[in-house]
C-alpha cells in the first residue's frame, strides 16, 4: 500500500513473508479453553518465559533466572511485579518439570480436545506416583510374606499351647516320662542335677512324640515342620518356576516309564500312588510313623481290589467306633440331657 493509499501489486516474494506473518501471528494467539485454568492460566508458559516451544532445559532455566531477577518484587518497582514473578515462577514449574511439560506440549497440539481429557493428562502428570511401579510390588510382597509368616507361626504356636495344656496330654506325658526313665523318678526334693537334667530331656521328647501323632487341618505340629520363607507368598513365588518345570518332568517321566514301559514301581512311587489315593497332602503322610507308611505301602491300594478291602475294613472300623460310642457313658449323658431339655 503507497502513501496516498493506492493498492500496488507486490512481488511474489513479498506474498509469501507476508503470509508467513499472519501465519506466526495467528499461532501466538492460542485460543485456549474456556475455563481451562490448570497451568499458566489463559497465557503460554513459553511466551511468559519468551522461550520457542522446542526450548532446552538449560534455556528454561536460564530464562527464569534472568526474568525473575527482573520482576521480582524486592527489585522491581512495577505496580504488577508481583503477579508478574508468580506468573513466571508458574511457567517454569510446569516447563522444568518432564511430566508436566509433555501434558503441556499435548494441550498445545490439541486444544480441540473435550476439557477432562486435558484435566485428566494434567492430575496424571502431577499426581501420578512416581515410585517405580516394581519397587512398589516388591514392597507390597515382601509386607505380605510378613505377615503372613507372622500369623502362620502364632496359630501354630496356639495349637501346640492349646494340645500340651490339656490335662490329658499332661498326663500321657508324665507317664512316658516314667517309661523313658526305666521305672524311675526323675522329679521331686532328693532329685539329683543329672536327674532333672535327663528329666527334661524325656519331657521335651515325649511332648516331640505328642506333637508328632497329632494333626490340626492337615498340618503336623512338630517343631521340625516350622514355617520357613519358602512357605511365605514370596518364597512360593520363587519357588513357582520350579515347581511347574518340576511338575512336568514327574509326570512325563511317570507317563513313559510307568504306562508306556511299564515298569514296576520304585518305593518313592508306591508311596506316592498311596498317599494319592488316599487323599493325603506330604504332610500329613510325612506325619505319619514309619511303620504305617510302609504297611499302606505294602497293601499296594492302588489295586482295585485292594482298595476295595481296605475301604471295606474302614467302613467296619467305622460302625464299631460308632456302635462303641453309643454304649459310652458320654453318649447315655448325652442322651440324657438332650431329653430334659428338647
Amino acid at each position: 500500500v503507497s502513501e496516498n493509499g493506492m493498492a500496488m501489486r507486490a512481488p511474489a516474494g513479498g506474498a509469501a513473508v507476508l503470509l508467513f506473518l499472519v501465519v506466526e501471528v495467528n499461532a501466538g494467539d492460542r485460543k485456549f479453553p474456556a475455563g481451562l485454568n490448570l497451568y499458566c492460566n489463559q497465557k503460554s508458559c513459553y511466551d511468559i518465559l519468551e522461550l520457542p516451544e522446542n526450548a532446552e532445559k538449560t534455556d528454561i532455566k536460564k530464562a527464569y533466572r534472568r526474568l525473575s531477577l527482573i520482576h521480582h518484587p524486592d527489585k522491581s518497582n512495577l505496580p504488577d511485579a508481583d503477579a508478574r514473578f508468580m506468573e513466571i515462577a508458574t511457567a517454569y514449574e510446569v516447563l522444568s518439570n518432564d511430566d508436566k511439560r509433555k501434558a503441556y506440549d499435548d494441550f498445545l497440539a490439541h486444544p480441540e480436545r473435550h476439557i477432562w481429557e486435558h484435566y485428566g493428562a494434567y492430575y496424571q502428570a502431577v499426581y501420578a506416583p512416581k515410585s517405580d511401579v516394581r519397587i512398589v510390588l516388591l514392597g507390597i510382597i515382601a509386607a505380605c510374606s510378613a505377615i503372613h509368616l507372622l500369623s502362620a507361626k502364632h496359630w501354630r504356636d496356639r495349637q501346640r499351647d492349646g494340645i500340651l495344656s490339656q490335662q490329658r496330654t499332661k498326663l500321657w506325658i508324665e507317664k512316658r516320662v516314667y517309661e523313658l526313665a526305666g521305672g524311675k523318678t526323675l522329679t521331686g526334693k532328693k532329685a539329683s542335677e543329672a536327674e532333672q537334667k535327663l528329666y527334661k530331656e524325656y519331657q521335651a521328647q515325649a511332648t516331640e512324640e505328642v506333637l508328632q501323632t497329632t494333626l490340626v487341618d492337615g498340618v503336623n505340629l512338630t517343631h521340625d515342620e516350622d514355617i520357613g520363607i519358602l512357605d511365605s507368598l514370596a518364597g512360593r513365588i520363587m519357588c513357582w518356576p520350579l515347581d511347574i518345570v518340576n511338575w512336568f518332568v514327574f509326570h512325563i517321566r511317570w507317563i513313559v516309564v510307568f504306562q508306556i514301559m511299564h515298569r514296576p514301581y520304585g518305593e518313592e512311587e508306591r508311596q506316592y500312588r498311596t498317599r494319592r489315593l488316599l487323599k493325603m497332602q506330604d504332610r500329613q503322610w510325612r506325619s505319619l510313623s514309619p511303620e504305617e507308611r510302609a504297611d499302606l505301602t505294602a497293601r499296594e491300594l492302588w489295586l482295585p481290589e485292594n482298595w476295595d478291602v481296605y475301604q471295606e475294613e474302614k467302613k467296619a472300623e467305622a460302625e464299631e467306633r460308632q456302635r462303641e460310642f453309643a454304649q459310652s457313658t458320654r453318649y447315655k449323658q448325652y442322651k440324657r440331657m438332650a431329653k430334659k431339655y428338647s
